[in-house]
């Protein structure tokens, strides 16, 4: 196919030739139109080609020459791969033989870099072919190609803007579901892979172990996630609950000084030994492509606790300054949920070491009465309650039998059961009945300005004719298990909680079969979340017991029927047994 150059010399003969009368005016009409034609194709905007039979290229115009940095006559005989290697040769070549062999017109998108434009630009074409037939029935194909990389690049910002959104969405509502550390780390790797990463680990600092200055950082390896490929290396980076050791100036060492992110594309060598803990590992990562690293400080208030590794492998871009933020933002948040945490847990192990404490003081009934106490923890990850149990050997012979529980959870709930405890312990012996007792706890709950109200069961046994004096402040009905196989629940006048200043008390006398348990317990041994109280109640009542086995195991009987996985709260129990 002719150049433009030779289009318009044959133009240029064709109408010296009408001007002469040697070409008659339907040939000069044809010529005119033909150069009219060239024109629209010559000047378009719009990338045009013609391609023949064998893919080569028979006509490009202007503006196709400047996307692809070629000239117009260089094309010309030439194939696609010759011109513009950077793009998707086999793609487009395929569409033109398709488009050749059933003459159906056929659109594709091209990506590719080209000789124009930024050296290694990522651009796109929206290219569309028809077949037309030339003379003797051969078959060319002509090409329209219109440049579409502005709005690829507007499309993929708004894909980001929106996968950016839905993983800070996902943040909200899948990072610190639990006020468990290592579960909030473990939440917060899962979601960054493989949103942001191909490989996510998440170290705290080793608290027990502080680093010197200026030396080693120990941190313990809470969580790591990574995409399937590199699964297989996961136990290179040290195995779930591990101490590692950041050494000085290393990217994790210079994240957790400086606290900000620390970024590294394309690391070397003695960076990933760093990585891999052993140089033999670093052969291993460079086959798998493991390319870029980002480092990422995790500080609660101005204290740093721990930091993120990112990695990135094949397939992945390196990471942008738009990716470091929205980890940043991600981790960030993390870090909040894993602060809470921490203080959760912090106070959690206070107040069981201050429950545990006061529980372990040791009580001492009277030689006539056998008693056994058990205190179980909730299992569903709740704070400390406040319940407590106790016996009390009394100067007239009997045992004061206490069972009590704090209103809430927490530091403060276990203080405040401290304070209940000690002032019950100090009205026995005083040894007034029940009912005082119940009274002046009360009342000194007021004098001391106690936040939390408490439930407590007080009981005086009397072993030697069998009886028991009972009074409730706000508790539930003890058990007494007789030696005839039945269980009764007694049916005390109840009072309000201790705290309330709700008083007085009253109390009650019962007569206790020979052989008998008496069986003292707090609301967690039988309350659950949807179900009646009173038909927990009469499931406890309902328990084939043995009031004649030894103690220990009728608790273990009680325990292992009502207290399962799905206990929501601390369970303090107390029951003794007059010898006769």
């Amino acid at each position: 196919m002719f150049t433009e150059t030779q289009a318009n010399e044959a133009m240029d003969l064709l109408a010296k030739a009408v001007a002469d009368g040697s070409l008659p005016e339907r040939g000069a009409a044809l010529a005119a139109d033909y150069r009219l034609a060239r024109q629209v194709l010559d000047r378009a905007s719009v990338g045009i080609a013609v391609f023949d039979s064998a893919l080569r290229y028979r006509y490009v115009n202007q503006a196709l020459s400047v996307v692809n940095g070629v000239a117009v006559a260089d094309h010309l005989g030439r194939r696609i791969v010759e011109i513009v290697p950077g793009i998707n040769v086999d793609e487009a070549e395929g569409a033109l033989r398709e488009v050749l062999a059933d003459g159906r017109p056929r659109s594709i998108t091209v990506e590719g870099t080209t000789g124009s434009g930024r050296p290694g630009r990522l651009r796109w074409w929206h290219n569309a072919y028809h077949r037309v037939e030339g003379e003797a029935g051969a078959a060319a194909v002509a090409a329209m190609v219109v440049e579409i990389t502005e709005d690829r690049r507007i499309m993929r910002a708004l894909h980001r803007a929106r996968s950016r959104l839905a993983l800070l969405d996902q943040a909200a509502t899948r990072i610190g579901t639990t006020l468990d550390v290592q579960k909030t780390c473990e939440e917060m790797a899962h979601l960054l892979v493989p949103g942001l990463a191909d490989l996510v680990i998440v170290d705290m600092l080793d608290l027990e172990r502080l680093p010197a200055p200026a030396g080693p950082v120990r941190l313990r390896r809470l969580a790591l996630s990574a995409v399937p490929a590199l699964r297989e290396v996961g136990a290179v980076f040290g195995a779930q609950g591990a101490v590692v050791e950041a050494q000085p100036f290393s990217g994790v060492w210079r994240c957790l000084d400086e606290q900000r992110p620390v970024v590294s594309n394309f690391p070397d060598d003695g960076e990933l030994r760093g990585l891999a803990r052993g140089a033999e590992h670093v052969g291993r990562f460079r086959e798998l492509g493991m390319h870029s690293v980002c480092y990422l400080p995790l500080t609660a208030g101005a204290e740093a606790i721990g930091a993120v590794l990112l990695v990135r492998a094949h397939g992945t871009t390196s990471f942008t300054d738009r990716d470091v933020a929205l980890a940043g933002e991600l981790v960030a948040r993390a870090a909040g949920a894993i602060g809470n945490a921490q203080r959760y847990t912090e106070q959690r192990d206070a107040a069981m070491l201050l429950q545990r404490a006061l529980l372990s003081t040791r009580t001492v009934p009277h030689p006539d009465v056998e008693c056994v106490g058990r205190y179980l923890p909730s299992g569903s990850g709740a704070e400390v309650g406040g319940d407590w149990f106790d016996s009390i050997a009394l100067p007239d012979g009997t045992t004061m039998l206490v069972v009590g529980d704090v209103m809430g959870h927490g530091l403060d709930a276990a203080a405040s059961m401290a304070e209940y405890r000690s002032t019950v312990r100090t009205l026995a012996f005083q040894q007034l009945p029940p009912e005082e007792v119940l009274g002046q706890a009360d009342r000194a709950a007021q004098i001391l300005e106690l936040e939390r109200m408490a439930t407590c069961l007080v009981a005086v046994l009397d072993p030697r004719d069998g009886t028991a004096v009972c009074g409730s402040a706000g508790h539930l009905p003890p058990l007494v298990v007789t030696g005839r196989g039945e269980n009764v629940l007694l049916d005390l006048p109840v009072g309000a909680p201790l705290g309330a200043g709700a008083g007085p008390y009253t109390s009650r006398r019962v007569e206790l079969p020979a052989n008998s348990a008496f069986l003292l317990y707090t609301d967690g041994l039988v309350e659950r979340r949807g179900e009646d109280i009173e038909d927990r109640l009469n499931a406890l009542a309902a328990l084939p017991l043995d009031a004649r086995a030894p103690l220990d195991r009728l608790l273990d009987t009680v325990l292992s029927r009502l207290a399962t996985e799905d206990v929501e709260d601390d369970v303090a129990l107390l029951v003794a047994r007059g010898r006769r």
